[in-house]
């Protein structure tokens, strides 16, 4: 990511931090983040952790939590609500695209809604796939294109205007993007039509 584009999209998230879980949390049913938690085993890192409203659902299958934000304040929000978690968390201001983790040193990685919005996903889904174990495990709560093709072009009619507000990509095809990382997909589920799907992934 450039430094304009992470600026801008950092800047983004830090105005809308105090507003997002009212708006959040609302769309998104806890049922399909304990889903998503609940596969996550291990030492675990969570991509575009904002204001930790997966935290809660980790079970003691996990290890410990890495939460990373480009967000500095939507990370504070998160520290509020880590708290809540049944496994130690820490967060960290850090951007997926290049981090400073080390190669192999987590179990598995999850993220929720997060590379809709990363600018390139491939080289994010890359950097989960080097800071994974082998036989790790990805695990992606993600809206994405449909197959429908009337739908598919509604949602490509709106993504310039969700990109404007939210820096927010509707349309992306990110099982296939997984697939580019090098990932071998195990699992994808419907969870709203086809447009949002859980993806379990292994390295």
């Amino acid at each position: 990511m450039s430094y304009q584009e992470k600026h801008r999209i950092k800047n983004k998230y830090d105005k809308i931090a105090a507003a997002y879980d009212a708006v959040i949390d609302r769309l998104i049913p806890g049922s399909w983040r304990e889903r998503a938690a609940g596969s996550a085993f291990g030492n675990t890192l969570e991509v575009g952790v904002g204001t930790g409203l997966n935290l809660p659902f980790y079970t003691d299958s996990c290890l410990s939590v890495l939460g990373i934000d480009v967000s500095p304040r939507m990370l504070d929000l998160a520290r509020k609500r880590a708290v809540y978690s049944k496994v130690p968390v820490k967060l960290e201001e850090m951007d997926i695209q290049s981090t400073s983790l080390k190669s192999g040193s987590f179990d598995s990685v999850l993220a929720a809604f997060v590379f809709c919005i990363v600018p390139d996903p491939v080289l994010g889904l890359r950097e989960c796939h080097r800071v994974l174990k082998p036989g790790g495990r990805l695990i992606l709560l993600e809206h994405m294109a449909s197959g429908n093709t009337v739908l598919k072009c509604l949602m490509n009619w709106l993504n310039p205007i969700t990109v404007m507000f939210l820096s927010d990509n509707i349309n992306r095809n990110t099982n296939v993007l997984v697939a580019k990382a090098d990932f071998i997909i195990k699992d994808e589920i419907n969870l709203l039509g086809d447009v949002v799907r859980l993806i379990v992934a292994e390295k």
